[in-house]
């Protein structure tokens, strides 16, 4: 299996992927710094999938990102 395939995907969705190839993984979670963008906290991300020198998975996750109300008073501006 193609562990770049779990880029992007919502959490649950890449460790049932990893559970039915029985794939061993660990989760590590990332946060975001922007004051541009607000974390929606009800939906996780897989931002980068790495294979650990035992074979493992580890999944690097964040938030999935909100437009603040600036930025999205700027995009429908044209700005």
């Amino acid at each position: 299996m193609d562990i770049r395939s779990l880029i992007g995907m919502p959490l649950g969705y890449a460790k049932s992927v990893l559970e039915a190839n029985k794939m061993a993984y660990s989760v590590t979670q990332t946060v975001s710094r922007s004051r541009f963008f607000a974390c929606d906290e009800t939906a996780i991300y897989v931002i980068r999938a790495t294979a650990a020198a035992d074979g493992s998975v580890v999944l690097l996750v964040n938030y999935s990102l909100k437009k603040s109300d600036s930025v999205s008073d700027a995009l429908s501006h044209g700005e």
